[in-house]
């Protein structure tokens, strides 16, 4: 299973790497868009050969933005921003928001408050809640930098979870097809070691990172896969309930699987591997709305 998740990445590597730049979605000011293959772009205007209009040019001061598709007819990919659960450096846009239901449990929003600005959070219900604001810019044609903020905390007394992480992000490729780096410094609510109720707060020693990726294999769908790979400490007790040592061990979730997209809405559909346990695949279904 993981030498498949292996494979499946480096696919996804060459996806991005041959992806067709020459196809464009135009997003005008007026709200309306013009899909097409790029013919010419200078400094005052832009041309496009539309399949129904045929060459259309138009001038930059109408324009809002130009994005970069798979090829013309697919349509653009309306929910770039993230894979499974883990970001991209690709932004959301001033007033777009998305919600995302995963397992029937997990709850999230994010909100476009600039056009690379988010901010969101969430509900795991009944245990958690976190915070999720995001930064991203595109600092080349298949580039795009940006980072963010995880935090986590526990919903439930007693239960002395706590987990965050400052992260930075490089993605590149197009909104079609795209790898995405995310590396982190977490934090977490560690056991002292003292007795077993004692927690506090602590920075990791190492650092934590997610690989994704995601193409287009047609009209409707698309491949996916998020790898998490993060340092977690174990405290060990003996029989009596006395500190005995610690051990820390870098783990990871590896997972692969669909995005079956519609107008506004997708859904995924996929697995996840631990790879600190042989628990074999473990299911996962989500739902995202952009709105």
């Amino acid at each position: 299973m993981k030498k498949l998740l292996i494979a499946f990445i480096l696919l996804l590597a060459f996806a991005a790497k041959s992806q067709d730049s020459t196809y464009v979605s135009v997003e005008l000011k007026n709200g309306k868009s013009v899909s097409g293959q790029l013919i010419h772009k200078s400094e005052a205007e832009v041309t496009v050969a539309t399949k129904d209009l045929g060459k259309v040019t138009l001038a930059w001061s109408t324009i809002k933005s130009i994005n970069l598709i798979s090829k013309e007819g697919k349509g653009q990919n309306t929910h770039p921003t993230r894979y499974f659960f883990a970001p991209s450096a690709i932004p959301l846009k001033k007033g777009d928001k998305y919600y995302q239901n995963a397992l029937f449990l997990v709850n999230s929003f994010q909100a476009g408050i600039t056009d690379h600005f988010s901010i969101g959070g969430g509900l795991v219900i009944p245990f958690a809640l976190f915070i999720t604001p995001k930064i991203g810019y595109q600092v080349a044609e298949k580039v795009h930098v940006g980072g963010g903020i995880l935090f986590a905390t526990s919903l439930i007394g007693g239960l002395n979870f706590g987990v965050g992480t400052v992260y930075g992000s490089v993605t590149y490729g197009t909104k079609e097809s795209n790898l995405t780096l995310n590396t982190g410094l977490g934090a977490y609510n560690e056991n002292t070691g003292l007795g077993r109720d004692d927690y506090n707060w602590k920075f990791a020693s190492n650092p934590m990172f997610t690989l994704s990726g995601m193409t287009r294999v047609s009209n409707k769908v698309m491949l996916l896969t998020e790898n998490w790979f993060f340092s977690n400490k174990t405290v060990n007790y003996d029989s009596n309930g006395q500190f005995l040592n610690e051990t820390t061990a870098y783990n990871g979730i590896l997972s692969g699987g669909v995005r079956i997209l519609l107008e506004r809405s997708a859904f995924d559909v996929g697995f996840l591997v631990p790879t600190s346990i042989e628990s074999g695949a473990i299911p996962y279904l989500a739902y995202n709305i952009k709105f």
